[in-house]
């Protein structure tokens, strides 16, 4: 089976996302890790849009974390991510986007624009750059990071706010898995993955983790696909 090079930032849920996808689908991967400058000089000559993840199939280059999903999906069918009935891949693709629509900003607004969680989490961003470097991005991280969640919205709204829109998330969650095992059909697929990347990041913060302990339902399902999709070290 032909190899991917995976061009990613640890840290990000839509490079999680992509690394679940190659497990799960059994493809050898090569992964480099990107850097902050490699965003801005060595990323942009792959991805003039300087961001991650990118994958290079066959001297092919693809980003954006959906395009990524169904070109494995296409190149790599087996086991199929996507149903083949029309109404559940419908249902995937809407879960889809709501994991890299709203959850996203969702995760990124309490991971790294509340200060509490941001002193303790944006470490893993700068896990892989020099001391010097790594401290001078945790200061500036979570400025830019609150700035573009107040941009979008999510980070003006009141804690209080917050925390009713977070349990609504989890609550759909709870109803969308009822007694199943998965969230569309009877088998693992995009939609538990792409859900699954944004939820474990809302699990790292303060509230998150404290709110999922409410939700034996959601924690378990959160189990089942860590387990089936769980990335080699």
């Amino acid at each position: 089976m032909a190899g991917v090079t995976l061009y990613q930032m640890e840290a990000s849920p839509f490079c999680d996302k992509v690394r679940r996808i190659l497990a799960v689908k059994g493809i050898e991967t090569r992964i480099e890790e990107m850097r902050f400058r490699d965003l801005f000089s060595r990323l942009k000559k792959i991805n003039p849009a300087g961001k991650v993840p990118v994958i290079e199939h066959r001297g092919r280059f693809l980003s954006d974390s959906t395009d990524i999903a169904y070109y494995l999906e296409r190149v790599f069918p087996e086991p199929a991510l996507v149903p083949a009935d029309p109404g559940e891949a419908a249902l995937v693709h809407a879960l889809e986007d709501w994991a890299d629509e709203s959850l996203y900003f969702m995760e990124m607004t309490l991971r790294f624009a509340l200060p509490h969680n941001a002193k303790r989490l944006t470490p893993l961003l700068t896990a892989h750059e020099s001391p010097a470097m790594a401290k001078l991005l945790q200061a500036m991280i979570p400025k830019t990071l609150r700035s573009l969640a107040a941009k979008q919205g999510m980070g003006r709204k009141s804690a209080d706010a917050l925390m009713r829109d977070l349990t609504r998330h989890v609550e759909a969650l709870e109803g969308l898995i009822g007694g199943a095992d998965w969230l569309v059909g009877d088998t693992l697929s995009l939609a538990d993955i792409a859900v699954y990347a944004q939820m474990a990041c809302i699990a790292q913060t303060d509230e998150g983790g404290s709110m999922l302990t409410d939700y034996p339902t959601v924690q378990a399902w959160m189990d089942r696909v860590e387990r089936v999709s769980r990335p080699a070290p």
